[in-house]
């Protein structure tokens, strides 16, 4: 936790001179930590985030400053392991929110156990998204999850724009339509703010690992069919995605 506050820190003073998350609109924000652990030893990070972070996250939440919060597990995809993540609409109420979590876990009753947390899981990446589409409002995405989320990482090389106006107006529809039918649960489209390669994220949450896989095969069929010159459009800007499924029954 203490060396995630200067990476945040750094980042966050960059955003702030240029008030890069003022939105005419509330927006969802996402400040998202990828974690790379020893595998066989992941399942003691799942404890020590049970104990001694989720108890600060949870006060954070009811103080308001962060309006969901959430650890997930790999099930599939690449090297992240584990992903703690905070959610909310006011991105100076969610930098306070962080630095009183790293502020607590330096204190004597958690900087043992955050010293073999790191051990565990020695390194990490850190992202925040903002949500540019969403079948949810904005201050209720990730309160109510379901217990798998589909998420896709898109490294995209051109007009970032143009994919989210593709979304929103040819994506958005076969989606929203999959939510009503409940296929999914709930779907979100994300732009990149701070972190590394990856500029756009689709998630997309499911009853199941099979139900996610299952959706997920037909859906990008179902989106050049119905919308062959928006779907061919899409791939030309995000050419190239890594695919995680994160299991969220522990929270």
């Amino acid at each position: 936790m203490r060396k995630q506050v200067f990476c945040f820190a750094a980042v966050l003073g960059l955003l702030g001179a240029s008030a890069a998350w003022a939105q005419d609109a509330p927006s969802t924000f996402v400040m998202a930590t990828y974690y790379k652990c020893v595998q066989g030893d992941a399942s003691r990070a799942d404890a020590i985030y049970k104990e001694h972070v989720a108890p600060v996250l949870k006060a954070e939440q009811a103080a308001g400053r962060i309006a969901a919060y959430g650890w997930a597990k790999h099930w599939e995809g690449g090297d992240w392991r584990r992903l703690e993540y905070m959610t909310g609409t006011d991105m100076d109420k969610m930098v306070d929110a962080r630095s009183g979590l790293i502020k607590a876990m330096d204190a004597p009753e958690h900087a043992k156990a955050m010293e073999e947390f790191n051990r565990v899981c020695s390194s990490h990446d850190d992202y925040i998204w903002s949500s540019k589409a969403s079948s949810q409002a904005a201050d209720a995405v990730a309160k109510v999850r379901s217990p798998v989320s589909m998420s896709t990482y898109f490294v995209c090389t051109s007009r970032e724009d143009e994919a989210d106006a593709i979304v929103k107006t040819a994506l958005a529809p076969i989606l929203n339509q999959h939510v009503k039918d409940a296929k999914i649960g709930s779907w979100n489209w994300f732009e990149h703010l701070v972190g590394g390669k990856y500029r756009r994220l689709l998630v997309l949450d499911a009853a199941s690992p099979k139900a996610a896989l299952k959706h997920w095969a037909g859906l990008w069929g179902e989106f050049d069919k119905a919308q062959p010159e928006f779907a061919r459009r899409f791939g030309e800007i995000c050419d190239s995605h890594s695919d995680y499924i994160w299991d969220l029954s522990g929270n």
